[in-house]
């Protein structure tokens, strides 16, 4: 759940480029379409201001022969994707890696756990071929996110995913996922959602569903052991002169810090860590399970 500034390419820059590299009657058609695939395009962006990208009319499951816009096929708008953009090795390909970069290594759909190694269709082109170049429908997402996405789509507005360019600011300015530090040993720290009271119920079910589709309650808990640990032995040796409150304190620095996403993994279990009274409290010195 990270923003993303949407990519500085026009509506049909992606198309261009594709076209540009064509050559014959494969240049010759695609050219004809550029109106076609413009008025797409303004009907993607009137959807997404609505945030209701479900309502685009899908193609069939298979058929190819399918035409989806102007005179191009579902197949020819599929292949422009795969042979024209990630078969490019000129300006389409460009655009693809531009794209790529611009999410600094971090994937938006997880919040960083994954690196991103290839770009989603937000809209899936089997279902959404319209969109199939369309820079706005590309989002940089690592292999987990992208194999949970699958070709499917929401037929709802409650389950879409949050997208990355496009959704509501809500989404990544405030808290909505929380964690609950568990006594144990290991320590164990489960991850919920609970979006504030004063959103709408579609926002809240979203929220809930990305949260569940992208598999995130448990790849957040993976990573806190890497974390807590480390953290137990600092309150052991140089943190261990620091009285509850101080070490409530040391552990907000992190829980604050604007750096951090919002509802990522580590500054929500640094959250979680700061309200916890039996970890700020424990004496990790002793025998604190028992405590």
């Amino acid at each position: 759940m990270k923003r993303l500034a949407s990519p500085p390419h026009s509506p049909l820059d992606l198309y261009d480029a594709c076209v540009s590299e064509a050559e014959g009657d494969l240049k010759a058609h695609l050219a004809i379409n550029r109106n076609s695939l413009d008025e797409a395009a303004q009907v993607f962006d009137a959807h997404s201001a609505t945030k209701t990208w479900c309502d685009l009319p899908r193609a069939r499951h298979g058929h190819r022969e399918d035409i989806i816009v102007g005179t191009l096929s579902k197949g020819s708008l599929m292949d422009l994707y795969s042979s024209g953009v990630v078969g490019s090795t000129g300006a389409p390909r460009k655009i693809y890696d531009d794209i790529m970069v611009a999410a600094k290594g971090e994937c938006p759909y997880c919040g960083g756990i994954g690196t991103p190694r290839t770009l989603d269709h937000y809209l899936p082109k089997s279902k959404f071929p319209a969109y199939s170049v369309l820079p706005r429908n590309l989002v940089p997402a690592c292999r987990d996110c992208n194999t949970d996405a699958g070709a499917g789509f929401p037929s709802t507005h409650q389950n879409q995913p949050i997208h990355p360019y496009l959704d509501k600011d809500c989404f990544f300015n405030e808290r909505w996922v929380y964690g609950e530090v568990h006594r144990s040993d290991p320590i164990v720290v489960t991850f919920t959602v609970t979006p504030p009271e004063h959103w709408v119920d579609n926002d809240k079910q979203r929220a809930t569903q990305h949260f569940a589709a992208c598999g995130l309650a448990g790849r957040y808990s993976s990573r806190v052991a890497g974390d807590i640990s480390p953290l137990i032995l600092q309150r052991q040796s140089s943190l261990a002169k620091f009285s509850p409150d101080q070490f409530r304190d040391h552990l907000n620095i992190v829980s604050s810090d604007a750096n951090l996403l919002l509802n990522g993994w580590k500054r929500t279990l640094y959250h979680a860590l700061c309200e916890s009274d039996w970890f700020c409290d424990a004496n990790f010195n002793e025998d604190w399970q028992n405590i």
